[in-house]
Parts: structure tokens; C-alpha cells; sequence
């Protein structure tokens, strides 16, 4: 399994192994990474746009990662997918952190304020620290702005169900 945490600096915890900084083959492969764990499912030319790198880049940056990851591993059996000619993460494999907390958001909504206690808790547990906080590139403060927006708003629905 991955445990891929994304709140604080990028880090990669599997089969004992912790991969943070350097361990990634650099910055690029590091934020495809990021990207992929936060967003999902991404074309080449998505990575590229968002990246503001070439197509040729990101798919050398991407055999660095999967070696990084993997070290020795086939491209078809690596938790880096490519189907249909986009990327992602296995998720019978991955773990993020970023899905943990939108799980713990969910499971606060509309529940009663003592009931909502735990999960908002342990949601700002996850959070405790900034989003991607050592990347400073404009989509990584858009994301870090949005999950910042969603634990405030669900920390607004508690203190308002409780007046």
C-alpha cells in the first residue's frame, strides 16, 4: 500500500520506505504525483498545461517517478497507470490523505452537532498542516484555498447547528 500524503510537504510511505524531497527524481516528478493523488485522472497534455512543461517532459518525468516509486518494476504492473492514454494512481494500492479528509467532511455534513464532532476532529487532524505547503506554484494555491474553504465551511455548519 501508498500512503501518499499531500497536507505538509509531499510524502510517500510504503513497505516501510518513507520518499519525500529529493527521493522523487526531482520537483517534477514530485508535483505529477501531487497532482494525480489530488486531481484524479489526467491526460498527458492535462499534466503538461498544468505543469506549463512539454508533453516529452512529463512523460520522462513520469518514468522517473515510476522508478522512484518502484525501483525495477514493469510500467504495467506500476501503481502509476496509463489507460486509454491517462494517468493515475492504482487505487486498489493508494492511500491520500486528501481522500480521508473529504471522506471526514462528508461524514460531518448534516449530521447533528455532537455527531459531528469526531469526524470534523479528526478532519483537522488530517489538515493540520497547509496543503502541499512546499509548493508554491499557482495550482497548488488554488488547492491549498479550496481545502482551506471546506474545512472552514464544515467548522461554520457545526458552530451554526449549535445555535
Amino acid at each position: 500500500m501508498f500512503d501518499i500524503q499531500l497536507f505538509g510537504p509531499v510524502e510517500v510511505r510504503t513497505r516501510g520506505v518513507l520518499l519525500a524531497g529529493a527521493d522523487f527524481g526531482g520537483d517534477h516528478p514530485r508535483r505529477i504525483l501531487a497532482l494525480l493523488a489530488l486531481r484524479g485522472e489526467m491526460s498527458t497534455s492535462e499534466l503538461a498545461g498544468v505543469l506549463e512543461e512539454k508533453k516529452k517532459a512529463v512523460e520522462s518525468d513520469m518514468s522517473v517517478l515510476r522508478d522512484r516509486l518502484e525501483p525495477g518494476t514493469a510500467p504495467n504492473d506500476s501503481v502509476v497507470r496509463r489507460r486509454g492514454g491517462r494517468w493515475s494512481l492504482d487505487p486498489d494500492r493508494v492511500r491520500v490523505d486528501v481522500a480521508r479528509f473529504d471522506e471526514l467532511i462528508n461524514a460531518a455534513a448534516g449530521r447533528p452537532a455532537e455527531r459531528a464532532v469526531k469526524p470534523l476532529t479528526a478532519a483537522s487532524f488530517v489538515a493540520s498542516r497547509p496543503l502541499l505547503e512546499d509548493e508554491d506554484l499557482p495550482w497548488a494555491a488554488e488547492a491549498r484555498a479550496a481545502y482551506r474553504a471546506k474545512l472552514v465551511m464544515a467548522r461554520h455548519e457545526d458552530v451554526t447547528q449549535v445555535n
